[in-house]
């Protein structure tokens, strides 16, 4: 989540430092990859290179090859995006996409085969993992209407409310303790202890 966080803020530094870290406490290689890939999702495209940039150097030296492109599946990812979507927003899902088709018919579209289905139904992480790493991303962005529903969305495949709390506090180094103190507010967690 620390580096989720960190390539929301932009700066290569505590990208490559987050990327040090994740691989010395434990984590994969793909979920490494993973991280930085879904970024480009929440984050933009230039966001999400410049973290590869940045990422590069501890990559290689950790003889993280990225994988092949995955094949082109857009019916695939049509049902992939549904079901994940759904599994996210539970009862909220049906609000979501009428919501979605109101503001824009092409977003909704997109969100379910770019957003849920090509990127968020990939193999390599988790869909909570995913969720923790999109709260820290939307922390750090302030993206407040969407921090609240990917903080349950978190809940809602399986992660705790814990992990959410721990995943917004992480991001204290880059985006600040107010910021993470609102995130904490709007998340429903600013007086919750840390227990699951």
């Amino acid at each position: 989540m620390a580096l989720s966080s960190a390539i929301a803020a932009g700066d290569p530094d505590p990208i490559a430092t987050s990327v040090k870290m994740a691989l010395r406490g434990g984590a994969a290689r793909e979920e490494v990859y993973e991280a930085l890939l879904q970024s480009y999702l929440f984050l933009g495209f230039p966001r999400a290179i410049e973290a590869f940039f940045a990422a590069g150097p501890v990559l290689r030296k950790h003889k993280a090859v990225p994988p092949p492109a995955g094949p082109v599946d857009p019916a695939g990812w049509v049902q992939a995006g549904e079901a994940l979507c759904h599994r996210v927003y539970g009862r909220n899902y049906g609000k979501l996409v009428e919501t979605m088709g109101e503001l824009s018919p092409d977003l909704a579209s997109w969100m379910i085969l770019e957003g849920y289905g090509k990127v968020l139904s990939r193999r390599g992480l988790s869909a909570a993992l995913r969720e923790y790493c999109v709260v820290a991303m939307l922390t750090t962005t302030r993206m407040w209407r969407q921090l609240r529903s990917h903080a349950i969305g978190a809940v809602n495949v399986g992660g705790t409310r814990a992990r959410v709390r721990e995943s917004i506090a992480l991001c204290a180094p880059t985006a600040g303790a107010a910021t993470v103190s609102e995130a904490l507010r709007v998340a429903g967690l600013e007086s919750q202890d840390a227990r699951g």
